[in-house]
């Protein structure tokens, strides 16, 4: 008991005043089943824990997690953990315990992040999702997620209004959990997609699986077969995760064949993200001569005779913001082109800081998936907010431009699979 920065502290749960929605336990191991059995006592519905010493240690900890699950169950009692930093739901609820000067947090938003290690979420999420400006409605690590897992997540996030997109970095199952871990996916998916990261695909990823949460891991090449066909999409690495993270949260159209247009303003990077393409299964749209010729008649007198107008189409630097205006509503229009990359570099200087605004509007007019790649610098932070505002994503690298359409191709395929009904055509054991 006593006072702690102004703060009454009491000696156990049942001494609190106030009825609890939530208790957060941090204590050694051995003390948690019985804080835990208290908050049952006394009403409490919620609790996070934080200690770690449970399934993931092996025999001993398999026997107090046991515990903890008959504990939860006899007072029906939601409990996420044990092992795990807990919730971040902004402006609610922040549960992990960093200080303020080293923890990095995305702004809010529609994407729902479910993790099984908190330093993923800490670092690969959270920090990247802060420097691409990914929201995040809420953020869960489920640790071992010993009564509280992700398929009882899914069912709540399928209906959450502030959830847009639901993204997994998964380690493993329990026995017999992957089956409806694929069922209650694919029936997300229904309103809004979700993708996973799955980690340990590697014997060795495999034993550090084990000690870190205590799952159980399945092949990767059944895994992947099996989210593939159920509607699932799968981000190959940490990089993905995060690309696809931010383009299915603008919600934008998806593509079925993958046939690109690039509109770029430097000839070299329309060759580097050919070659991305090409890594990504992604076709490039051939333009015959007619068509080329129209797009020429559109531009300025200057940048008309040099420009190349094959795909990539490079307007090079004789440009002028109209011309990348004119040239995108061009594709835009033309039934052939499925999705385009605007490659945009913004140091000619005969393009205005105005340069995203002005596309962004001119493309936002169509239903067809329009990315970009602008330098990420405070300097064009002008033309990137021209863009994203305006519903178009900007990606950090060429290599996620590329990555944004993948992932549009990726969600378009399994929209072909749900609506035709395939995923439900047998349910793979995946336990």
């Amino acid at each position: 008991g006593g006072i702690l920065d102004d703060r009454e502290l009491y000696r156990s749960v049942s001494d609190v005043p106030k009825n609890i929605d939530l208790v957060v336990i941090c204590v050694h191991a051995e003390a948690v089943n019985g804080i835990l059995e208290e908050c049952g006592e006394v009403g409490v519905k919620g609790a996070v824990v934080v200690s770690g010493g449970f399934a993931e240690i092996g025999d001993e900890g398999v026997k107090r997690q046991d515990q903890l699950i008959r504990i939860a169950k006899k007072y029906d009692m939601a409990v996420i953990g044990p092992n795990c930093v807990g919730v971040y739901s902004p402006p609610y609820v922040d549960t992990f315990f960093l200080p303020s000067e080293r923890l990095v947090t995305p702004p809010p938003g529609n994407v729902a992040v479910i993790s099984q290690s908190g330093g993923v979420l800490v670092d690969q999420f959270f920090s990247k999702y802060a420097e691409r400006k990914i929201g995040v409605s809420v953020a869960i690590n489920v640790g071992n997620k010993a009564v509280i897992d992700e398929n009882v997540l899914l069912e709540y996030f399928k209906s959450d209004p502030r959830t847009k997109l639901i993204t997994i970095y998964l380690e493993g199952f329990r026995e017999k959990e992957g089956a409806l871990f694929l069922r209650k996916a694919a029936e997300c998916f229904e309103k809004k997609p979700v993708v996973v990261f799955k980690a340990g695909k590697s014997e060795y990823g495999r034993r550090a699986t084990a000690s870190h949460t205590g799952s159980v891991m399945t092949a990767s090449s059944i895994a992947s077969a099996a989210f593939k066909q159920w509607g699932i999409i799968e981000a190959e690495n940490e990089y993905e995760i995060i690309t696809f993270s931010k383009v299915l949260s603008f919600r934008l159209p998806s593509i079925r064949r993958g046939d690109v247009a690039i509109l770029t303003i430097s000839g070299g990077h329309g060759v580097l993200c050919s070659d991305l393409c090409a890594k990504y299964g992604l076709n490039l749209v051939e333009f015959t001569e007619e068509e080329q010729e129209e797009m020429r008649r559109l531009l300025n007198p200057s940048a008309a005779p040099i420009a190349s107008l094959r795909n990539p189409i490079d307007l090079t630097g004789s440009l002028v913001d109209n011309d990348v205006e004119k040239v995108a509503e061009y594709l835009m229009k033309n039934e052939k082109v499925e999705a385009v990359i605007l490659l945009m570099l913004p140091y000619p200087p005969t393009i205005s800081m105005q340069l995203g605004r002005r596309a962004a509007n001119i493309v936002r007019k169509y239903k067809k998936p329009v990315v970009a790649y602008v330098p990420w610098v405070q300097k064009y932070q002008m033309i990137v907010e021209g863009f994203e505002l305006n519903g178009v994503p900007v990606a950090h690298t060429v290599e996620e431009a590329v990555q944004m359409i993948k992932a549009l191709k990726l969600k378009g395929e399994a929209e072909t699979r749900i609506n035709r009904g395939l995923c439900y055509a047998g349910l793979p054991s995946v336990g």
